[in-house]
C-alpha cells in the first residue's frame, strides 16, 4: 500500500515536472500589467485635465489683463479729452506738448502704472517715470498712431499702446506699463499643485490598484493551479474561493466540471474493468467450451465404445446367456446415460436461446420433497448412505416438474459424489417470505474459489474422464437457471469443515450444503 502510494506520488511529481517543462513563459504577469495600465490611464487623465485647466487659466489671465489695460487706456483717453475740451482751444500737438507731462504724472499716480504720452507724430511728450528703463516700442507705436491697439510682452512686463482720440481726430498715443508677475505666480502655483497632487494621486492609486489586483491575481493563480491539478488527475473536493463574483462562479464551475470529469473517468475505468472482465470471461468460456468438447466427446464415446464392444461380443458369443444378460444391462445403462446427456444439452441450449414455457402453480413443497426423497432412497441405499428427510409444510409458486428436476439433480449429485457409507440430508425451512431447501451430504470438499464455477456450463471438478460416475457439467447450471426462471436462487452455501448436521444428531461434521431459495406462497403448519 505504501509502495503504491509512493509510486502514485512519484507519478504526480513527474506529471507536475512535465507540466512545468511544458509551461510556456508568460511574460509580465497580470499582477503588474493591471497596475501599470491603471497608472498609465491615470497619468493620461491627470495630464489632460491639468493641461485643460492651466490653458483655461492662462486664457482667462490674458483676457483679464487685456480688459484691465483697455479700461485704463479708456480712462486716460477720457482724462486727456476732458483736459483738451475744458482748456484753451489749441492744436492737438500744442496741447499735448504743454499738458502731457502733467497728465502723465497724474495718470501714473492714479493708475499705479507707468504712463507715457505721445503726440500724433509719435514724439514722447509725457512720462510718469522718466528715469525708468525704456523699451523699444517704435513698431507698436506706429500701429497705435494708425488707430490700432498694440502691446508688447517681455517676461512678466507688458507694454500697452492705445490711440487717444479727440474731437478733431487723433490727439496722441498712451503707453501703459503693467506686470503679470502675480498672475504668473498664481499660474505656477496651480501647475505645481496639479503636479504634486496628480503625482500623489497617481502613486496612491498605483499602490491601491496593485493591492487589489494582487488579490485578484492570487485567486486567479489558485484557479490556474487547480486546473493544472485537474489535468493531472487530481480533482478538488470543495470550492477554493469564498466569493460571489465572476471568479467565484468560475471556481464553482470548475468544481462542477471536475466532478463531471471524475465521474466520467470513473465510469470509463469501470467500463474498462467490465470489458476486461468480459474478455477474461470470454477466454474462460472459450476454454470451457474446448474442455466441454473434450468432455462431451469422451462422454459420448465411452458408452458408444461399451455398446460396440458388447455388440461385438454378442456376435461372437451370442449363445452365452450370462453374456447376453450382462450386455443387455450394460447397453441399457449406457443408452440411458446417452439419453440424459443429450437431453441436458438440449434443455440447456433451449434455456440459453429461448424463454421456455413455465407451467407454474401452487406446489406443496413438503409432498414434492418427500416424493423426491423416495425416488433417490434406493440409490442411496445401494451405496450404504444414511439418507434422512426433515421437511415442514410450505406452499410455493412454481413449476412442479422443474422443481422436481432441481431437487433430484441435487440429490443425485449428493449420491454420486459421496463416499460409501456417508450421509445425505434433505430439509426445508421457512424464513420470512421465502422457503429454503437444504441438501447436505458428506461428499468431498469443494474449494471456495470453485463454488461459482460449478454452476457454469461444461465445468466439472473431476479430472478423471474415465470415471463412470463423472458428470458432464450440465446438471447444476441447468438446475440454477430453472430456479432463477421461477424467481428462486440456487447456490453452494457451505463446503468446508464448518458445522453441519448429518441427520443423526451429529453436528459440526464436514460436508457440502446446497441451498435452494424459493418464494413462499403459503406457510401453514396445519398442512
Amino acid at each position: 500500500m505504501n509502495e503504491h502510494h509512493s509510486l502514485h506520488q512519484q507519478g504526480s511529481l513527474r506529471s507536475t515536472d512535465q507540466q512545468k517543462r511544458k509551461r510556456k513563459p508568460t511574460g509580465l504577469s497580470l499582477r503588474w500589467k493591471f497596475p501599470l495600465v491603471l497608472a498609465a490611464l491615470l497619468l493620461f487623465t491627470v495630464g489632460v485635465l491639468s493641461w485643460l485647466v492651466l490653458t483655461g487659466i492662462r486664457a482667462n489671465q490674458t483676457d483679464q489683463m487685456e480688459r484691465s489695460l483697455k479700461r485704463q487706456a479708456e480712462i486716460v483717453e477720457m482724462r486727456v479729452k476732458q483736459s483738451y475740451l475744458l482748456g484753451v482751444r489749441q492744436s492737438p500737438e500744442a496741447f499735448m506738448k504743454k499738458q502731457a507731462p502733467g497728465l502723465a504724472v497724474e495718470l501714473g499716480v492714479s493708475s499705479n502704472m507707468r504712463v507715457i504720452l505721445y503726440d500724433g507724430q509719435g514724439h514722447e511728450v509725457g512720462n510718469s517715470l522718466p528715469l525708468a528703463f525704456r523699451t523699444d516700442v517704435s513698431q507698436a507705436l506706429s500701429y497705435a498712431i494708425q488707430g490700432k491697439i498694440a502691446y508688447i510682452t517681455e517676461g512678466s512686463a507688458i507694454t500697452y499702446l492705445a490711440p487717444l482720440q479727440g474731437p478733431d481726430g487723433l490727439l496722441g498715443v498712451v503707453q501703459l506699463h503693467s506686470s503679470t508677475e502675480a498672475q504668473q505666480q498664481f499660474y505656477r502655483a496651480i501647475a505645481h499643485l496639479f503636479l504634486w497632487t496628480g503625482g500623489a494621486v497617481l502613486v496612491l492609486s498605483f499602490i491601491l490598484g496593485l493591492g487589489y489586483v494582487s488579490r485578484q491575481t492570487r485567486d486567479i493563480g489558485r484557479l490556474t493551479r487547480a486546473s493544472e491539478q485537474i489535468s493531472a488527475g487530481h480533482y478538488p473536493k470543495a470550492r477554493l474561493l469564498r466569493r460571489q463574483d465572476e471568479l467565484g462562479r468560475l471556481d464553482e464551475g470548475m468544481l462542477q466540471m471536475s466532478h463531471v470529469i471524475r465521474k466520467s473517468i470513473t465510469a470509463l475505468e469501470n467500463e474498462k474493468l467490465r470489458l476486461e472482465e468480459a474478455v477474461q470471461r470470454l477466454r474462460e468460456l472459450e476454454q470451457q467450451q474446448k474442455s466441454f468438447i473434450g468432455n462431451i466427446s469422451h462422454e459420448l464415446k465411452t458408452p458408444l465404445t461399451s455398446i460396440q464392444a458388447y455388440a461385438d461380443l454378442l456376435d461372437m458369443y451370442g449363445d452365452d446367456p450370462e453374456l447376453v444378460r450382462e450386455a443387455r444391462e450394460s447397453i441399457s445403462k449406457e443408452t440411458k446415460r446417452l439419453y440424459e446427456l443429450v437431453e441436458d444439452s438440449l434443455r440447456l441450449s433451449v434455456l440459453d436461446k429461448y424463454d421456455f414455457e413455465l407451467h407454474t402453480e401452487a406446489v406443496e413443497l413438503h409432498s414434492l420433497l418427500e416424493d423426491a426423497g423416495s425416488r433417490i432412497r434406493g440409490k442411496a441405499a445401494a451405496r450404504r448412505l444414511n439418507f434422512s428427510i426433515d421437511t415442514v409444510p410450505a406452499q410455493v409458486w412454481g413449476d412442479p416438474k422443474h422443481l422436481m428436476h432441481i431437487v433430484l439433480n441435487l440429490l443425485d449429485n449428493a449420491v454420486k459424489y459421496n463416499r460409501d457409507g456417508g450421509w445425505i440430508t434433505l430439509s426445508n425451512r421457512v424464513e420470512q417470505d421465502t422457503v429454503m431447501v437444504y441438501i447436505r451430504n458428506s461428499g468431498p470438499w469443494i474449494p471456495r474459489e470453485k463454488w461459482d464455477m460449478i454452476f457454469e456450463p461444461f465445468a466439472t471438478l473431476s479430472r478423471d474422464r474415465s470415471r463412470q460416475d463423472s458428470g458432464t457439467g450440465l446438471g447444476l447450471p441447468l438446475a440454477r437457471r430453472l430456479a432463477e426462471r421461477m424467481g428462486g436462487e440456487l447456490q453452494l452455501t457451505a463446503s468446508d469443515h464448518s458445522g453441519l448436521e448429518n441427520g443423526n444428531g451429529h453436528t459440526n461434521v464436514s460436508g457440502n450444503e446446497f441451498s435452494l431459495r424459493l418464494p413462499l406462497l403459503v406457510h401453514d403448519g396445519s398442512l
